[in-house]
């Protein structure tokens, strides 16, 4: 047993008055009177009382002190169970696998009753506050001891079509300050992302008998070969205990056409990769649908978009063209990104020799003159040696810069605001980026044709990257996100983020359509044996200083009916 107000024994101390009181003898006044045999007999039975009013006396004393000294251990509020009465953070995990069936009941609904059951058996003294988890967690109702505002909280709670994120839990670290005096219990069925990053919480756990099968990744993209080919990419996987036969059935849904019949055998656990190349297949809204019923129904379809094909209009502004309108024909025979524009015009980047358009995004190469984008172009480099200081930078993706070879790069200045991606090692920038407004310049300070630049690999590695990052489409997004994603819209520079889509399907954002799908190996398999249930005791019932309080006041009530049943007898 321990006590979790210790410092209310001292109200012990008062049971010395209180005996006091019972021993304190009062000395009766003298007074004379007329005749003395009307009171002899009086004093007589007094005598004979004598004995049983000190055991009568004592008695009462002891009752009394018996139910002071119940109300002074309530104050000090003994624990018997082990509890440390800590307020309670009641976690239920509602993500996708808490969907799953095992009959009529979802892995969801046994969830709810255990934390149901939880408050409803709470002590009357400790507080608790309820929270969903998914891809965040929700605060529904903050530390309280009522119980219908927590049980209310927990009938809120819904089932969705998101993954687990176990990140999500670290703001609820028992361990730190502001939970210091709360306990976390989780109630999950033990299928999250990253169960060994789990934070230091209570786990109780959902276990069922329940069978899946599941796409748990998908892709489909443009691949080389023609103008309308595709590359599709299903990983299934399933929870069966043995190989189950199904179909996963593949419809371009923007024309409700049946494309393909893919019959598959799946084993237990995460089974090989189904690939696919596809001829004459339009770009648009797809999906890939498996053909068996099983306890889990979201991640039986996933989602997926193939944007239209539009290349990015380039120009050319430069003495010899050549080379730089080869390297965007080639784009735009493979991957069809880049496109050589009529004019100037109707280009969307310029890819340029010594100067720099007004208006337009613009990779120049070897500056040279005067120009907002630079200032003092002076003498060449001699051997330069250059130093990557943006390594991670989308416009060096897959470009060894430091192997490149800048013949004929000039002693300039970078501007302020100027982004400085690869500088000699004697300080002049040698790629740099500059924003105007709209416009986005990348200065390639080097001479194409002294450095043989047209012949390097790294020469469309740099325009490939270059296209893509000034026209803001090096992010462009899969196929398929995992529900709760959020997502940018390609081309648009500044674009707030859309989402969170939480939902699987199609989503339309400004012209764009993103698609998202459970696809989370993790929910689709139903199972995880390696979370144990760790939940320490917890009490229930009515906190043992009630019964004190209860068995005080009897004992004052009883004292006091057999104090006046002498009397009166």
């Amino acid at each position: 047993m321990t006590l979790l107000a210790p410092a209310f024994l001292w109200t012990l101390v008062a049971l010395a008055p209180l005996a006091a009181i019972y021993f304190l003898k009062v000395r009766p006044r003298k007074k004379p009177v007329t005749a003395f045999f009307l009171w002899q007999k009086i004093f007589t039975e007094k005598k004979a009382s004598a004995l049983f009013k000190r055991l009568r006396d004592v008695f009462s004393l002891l009752l009394m002190a018996l139910a002071f000294a119940a109300i002074a251990f309530a104050l000090a509020e003994p624990d018997f169970a082990g509890d440390e009465r800590k307020d309670l953070l009641i976690v239920v995990d509602h993500s996708a696998s808490m969907s799953a069936k095992d009959g009529a009941t979802t892995r969801l609904d046994k969830a709810k009753k255990r934390a149901r059951d939880l408050i409803a058996g709470m002590n009357g003294t400790q507080r608790a506050a309820v929270a969903s988890f998914a891809e965040v967690t929700r605060m529904l109702e903050h530390p309280t001891r009522h119980r219908k505002a927590l049980l209310e909280a927990v009938d809120s709670i819904l089932p969705t079509e998101l993954p687990s994120r176990v990140e999500a839990l670290r703001a609820l670290q028992p361990g730190d300050e502001w939970m210091k005096d709360t306990r976390v219990l989780l109630i999950t069925d033990g299928c999250l992302d990253a169960p060994d990053r789990l934070p230091g919480v209570e786990v109780l756990r959902i276990t069922d008998s329940a069978k899946n099968i599941g796409i748990a990744r998908a892709d489909l993209r443009s691949v080389p070969g023609g103008p309308a080919r595709l590359g599709l990419f299903i990983l299934p996987v399933s929870s069966f205990t043995e190989p189950v036969k199904t179909d996963i059935t593949l419809t371009h849904v923007d024309s409700n056409r049946l494309v393909k019949i893919i019959p598959v055998t799946l084993s237990p656990g995460e089974n090989a990769a189904v690939t696919l190349i596809m001829e004459d297949a339009p770009s648009g809204s797809w999906k890939a649908t498996l053909g068996l019923e099983d306890a889990l129904e979201s991640d039986n379809t996933a989602f997926l978009y193939v944007p239209p094909r539009q290349p990015v209009p380039v120009g050319v502004l430069a003495d010899d063209p050549f080379f730089f309108q080869n390297a965007v024909s080639a784009f735009e025979r493979s991957d069809q990104m880049l496109s050589l524009a009529e004019d100037a015009k109707t280009a969307q980047l310029m890819l340029s020799k010594g100067r720099v358009p007004a208006g337009i995004s613009t990779v120049v190469f070897q500056p040279s003159g005067e120009s907002s984008v630079w200032s003092s172009v002076g003498s060449e480099i001699s051997a330069p040696v250059p130093k990557v200081l943006a390594k991670d930078h989308p416009l060096l993706r897959y470009l060894d810069a430091e192997t490149m070879t800048f013949a004929g790069a000039r002693q300039i200045t970078a501007p302020t605001g100027a982004v400085v991606l690869v500088a000699d090692e004697s300080g002049p920038p040698l790629i740099y980026l500059m924003r105007q407004g709209a416009q986005t310049v990348c200065v390639v300070n080097l001479d194409p044709l002294a450095a043989q630049f047209y012949l390097s690999a790294w020469f469309p590695v740099l325009i490939h990257n270059a296209a893509a990052h000034l026209t803001n489409r090096e992010d462009m997004p899969p196929a398929t996100l995992p529900t709760g994603s959020t997502a940018r819209v390609p081309g648009h520079a500044d674009a707030t983020p859309f989402g969170p889509m939480l939902t699987t399907g199609f989503h339309e954002a400004d012209s764009w359509t993103f698609a998202t799908s459970l696809v989370s190996p993790e929910e689709s398999l139903l199972k995880n044996d390696t979370l144990k249930e760790n939940v320490k005791p917890i009490a229930s019932g009515e906190a043992p200083s009630y019964w004190l309080f209860v068995l005080a006041i009897g004992i004052l009530a009883g004292e006091s009916i057999l104090y006046h049943r002498r009397k009166v007898g």
